[in-house]
C-alpha cells in the first residue's frame, strides 16, 4: 500500500512572500485654542511630520480639530485600536510616541518566558514518555 501525504494548506504569514504594515491608519486630535496643545499644533506648523508622512506613505494620516485634549489613534489590521494621550508633550515627545506605536503589531504586549514561539506542529508529535517501550522506559 503505497504512503499519501496529508494536503495542507500553506498559512499566510506577513514577511512571507510580501509584507503588510500592521498599522494602516494614524488620527491626530488637537484643540485649537488649548494649552495641552501646543506641542501638537507647533508639530503641524512644522514640516517634520509632513517629512514623516511622506516617508511612510503605506499609513494614512489624519489630522482632526476637536476640543478636549491632544491624542493619537492608531488603527491596526487585527481591527484594534489604541488612543495614546498627547496632552502637555513636546514635539520629540510626540515624535517618538507616533513612531513607536505606528510600528507596533496592534497586539498586547505580554512577557514571553519561552524560548521557542512557533505556530507549526512539531515534525516529532506530542512527546511522553509513556510513548516509549516498556523496556526502555527510565526505571527510578
Amino acid at each position: 500500500m503505497p504512503v499519501k501525504a496529508i494536503a495542507k494548506t500553506s498559512i499566510a504569514r506577513n514577511g512571507v512572500g510580501s509584507f503588510v504594515r500592521p498599522c494602516y491608519r494614524v488620527t491626530l486630535q488637537y484643540c485649537n485654542w488649548g494649552g495641552s496643545s501646543q506641542g501638537l499644533r507647533d508639530l503641524l506648523s512644522s514640516k517634520t511630520l509632513d517629512q514623516m508622512a511622506a516617508k511612510e506613505k503605506s499609513i494614512v494620516w489624519e489630522v482632526k480639530k476637536v476640543a478636549g485634549h491632544p491624542k493619537a489613534i492608531f488603527h491596526y489590521n487585527n481591527n484594534k485600536t489604541n488612543e495614546v494621550d498627547l496632552a502637555n508633550l513636546s514635539q520629540s515627545e510626540i515624535l517618538k510616541k507616533v513612531n513607536e506605536f505606528s510600528q507596533r503589531s496592534g497586539n498586547d504586549l505580554f512577557k514571553f518566558n519561552h524560548k521557542v514561539m512557533s505556530i507549526n506542529e512539531s515534525v516529532r508529535g506530542v512527546w511522553s514518555p509513556l510513548h516509549e517501550p516498556k523496556g526502555h522506559r527510565h526505571q527510578i
